[in-house]
């Protein structure tokens, strides 16, 4: 479900520190590289919150078109990996290239706000069970797992909703042998 974690920020985007307290920004900032080191990523922090509505809008119209996955990826490759702002129109003009995705129509899409409505209901649907933030994963309509979470956590939770755990299973890349970096 997508997600507009700060719909506040102006499309300019705004620096971290005038956003999140600096005391939390650091706490979670070390967690974060600490798991992500668990499973080989290297995470480019950015110094600026970005308006992430363009980039929803782009996933959301790449979804109509079939394209949501490479899209999806592309699009956490360019911020997370690659450290780049996926609020730029430009930037989502190249990621949405790459992901075969009809860039007039994806640009006049998010010119006409055009899944504003979705995202908007998607939020308040979000906020009624309870999340605030990003990931948050709803499993088996019981359990909500808030935040970045170590993969033993999920594995715990899925024990309790009786799946079992399958053998030799460790940490699974959504991107494996898309490239370097994670999703």
């Amino acid at each position: 479900m997508p997600f507009e974690l700060h719909p506040e920020i102006p499309p300019e985007g705004r620096p971290r520190n005038e956003v999140v307290p600096a005391a939390y920004l650091a706490g979670a900032e070390e967690g974060v590289n600490r798991l992500a080191a668990t499973v080989g990523l290297e995470l480019k922090l950015h110094e600026r919150l970005i308006n992430s509505r363009p980039a929803l809008q782009a996933a959301e119209f790449a979804r109509e078109q079939g394209r949501f996955d490479p899209m999806h990826h592309a699009l956490l490759r360019t911020y997370w990996d690659e450290g780049r702002d996926v609020s730029d129109i430009a930037v989502l003009r190249e990621v949405a290239s790459k992901a075969g995705v009809d860039v007039p129509e994806m640009e006049a899409a998010i010119a006409a706000d055009r899944f504003g409505d979705y995202l908007d209901a998607r939020r308040a649907e979000a906020e009624e069970l309870g999340i605030n933030g990003i990931p948050a994963h709803v499993i088996a309509d019981r359990y909500l797992v808030m935040g970045a979470q170590p993969y033993d956590l999920f594995e715990r939770v899925m024990a309790k909703v009786g799946v079992p755990k399958r053998a030799g299973d460790s940490f699974p890349s959504p991107l494996a042998g898309e490239g370097q970096g994670g999703g």
